[in-house]
């Protein structure tokens, strides 16, 4: 049973891929508390989870198990956030987003941010440090490539950290 203050988020998890976990542990204070993954749909207040669960189903009724190719870094436009951007399957990710947001989610969707796929790789705290972090990953040359079969709903807790994931498998 979801309390009151808990918030949901749903998501692509990527908790499995070693490479950017060890990149994340070295840039990314909150790696232990949130596993690498790409938001589909940020995090909303509580809402009748039937109906919840019902949406997200219709939201990925046309989509395919997909591949998904990672590799090339950016700055986030504010502070100082280091992605890492999805190459080849964007399309599908920016469609369920689209997906999620029509109807029961409407509401919440945040027009004053574009929406950007994006594993976050790393936080600092100057420019110095974000453009040192660039330098030596961009020399490692990173290019992830995985299989995308399912997204994830995830109840949080207050601390931002995760109390549940709930599986929607793709077709």
């Amino acid at each position: 049973m979801m309390e009151k203050s808990e918030k949901q988020a749903i998501v692509i998890l990527l908790k499995q891929y070693k490479e950017i976990q060890k990149i994340r542990r070295k840039y990314d204070p909150g790696y232990e508390k949130y596993s690498p993954h790409i938001t589909l749909a940020s995090p909303f207040e509580n809402i009748n989870q039937n109906r919840l669960k019902e949406h997200i189903k219709d939201s990925i009724k046309n989509i395919k198990v997909f591949k998904l190719e990672l590799q090339s870094l950016r700055k986030s436009p504010k502070e100082f956030y280091l992605y890492l951007l999805i190459k080849k399957g964007n399309d599908k990710i920016v469609k369920i987003h689209k997906n999620l947001y029509s109807k029961l989610l409407g509401k919440w969707l945040r027009r004053d941010i574009p929406y950007i796929p994006h594993v976050t790789l790393g936080v600092f705290k100057t420019k110095e440090q974000i453009d040192s972090a660039i330098k030596e990953l961009r020399e490692q040359k990173i290019e992830i490539k995985v299989t995308i079969d399912f997204i994830c709903l995830l109840t949080l807790k207050k601390d931002y950290s995760i109390k549940s994931i709930k599986r929607f498998k793709l077709k």
